[in-house]
């Protein structure tokens, strides 16, 4: 499985697993944000295969920023439930769209969720429980399928909708709305991994080395989540998004120049 990729790739891959799991652990997100652009821009995937090898590597990174949230009982697991019905969904479909969308729409696209994630973050969101009863389940699937959809097309765990979402809609403190993000994202990449498996999607060298180096990492970040003071972290976080979103739509600038 490794003997095809080199030296460099190995350690390549196993940086952009560290970097992915901190940033996973501190903000409840699967690190597919960071690992696609990386894996395009500086270890020279295609973009397709980019996003399933993402969502691969994804999975071992939620898993253990799921348990490292849950052991402080940091995880809804009743709201997990209801965002997992429709995240497991989402991602098949998400899988299904990945093989049908151009090159263009989903270097765009990938840019597109980098900055509004970004304006998100920035934008400092409160608890405050907006639903309660069967309407909250409902908006809770509705928000989880939205989510497993970009997780299918585009390789990152879907956090970036759930965390916002269950705070602002559902009353959750931050820490909280993290670790139930994790929870949910393990079932979406497992549904959107098991499909790409299927369609030969994945560089499975890369997404073991990527998943297996984010691990460790992700506790780091959950440690982390609970000490550094989450505004700092959030807006530093928030540029480092602008950043990658700027390089990726200045890539797909110069795609189009060439032709």
């Amino acid at each position: 499985m490794f003997s095809d990729i080199s030296q460099k790739q190995i350690k390549q891959s196993l940086v952009v697993g560290l970097l992915a799991g901190i940033l996973a652990g501190m903000f409840g997100v699967g690190g597919g944000f960071l690992m696609v652009p990386l894996y395009v821009l500086w270890m020279g995937l295609d973009q397709r295969r980019s996003h399933a090898t993402s969502l691969a590597a994804v999975l071992p990174i939620a898993v253990a920023g799921a348990m490292g949230y849950s052991t402080s009982d940091y995880v809804d697991w009743n709201a997990a439930a209801a965002l997992l019905v429709g995240s497991i969904f989402g991602a098949l479909y998400g899988v299904k769209l990945l093989g049908k969308v151009s090159l263009k729409f989903l270097q765009l696209g990938f840019a597109a969720l980098l900055y509004l994630s970004a304006m998100r973050l920035i934008w400092s969101s409160t608890p405050h429980q907006l639903l309660e009863g069967t309407p909250a389940i409902a908006f809770l699937i509705v928000v989880g399928f939205f989510a497993g959809v970009m997780s299918g097309l585009f390789g990152v765990g879907g956090g970036i909708v759930m965390v916002p979402a269950l705070i602002i809609a559902s009353g959750m403190d931050s820490l909280t709305a993290r670790g139930t993000s994790l929870a949910v994202i393990v079932g979406s990449a497992i549904s959107g991994t098991i499909a790409n498996l299927r369609k030969g999607n994945i560089d499975v060298a890369f997404a073991v080395l990527t998943g297996l180096a984010g691990v460790p990492a992700t506790f780091i970040g959950v440690y982390l989540s609970q000490q550094v003071p989450q505004r700092l972290a959030l807006i530093l976080f928030s540029f480092i998004l602008i950043a990658i979103a700027t390089q990726q739509a200045r890539k797909v600038q110069l795609g189009s120049a060439v032709h």
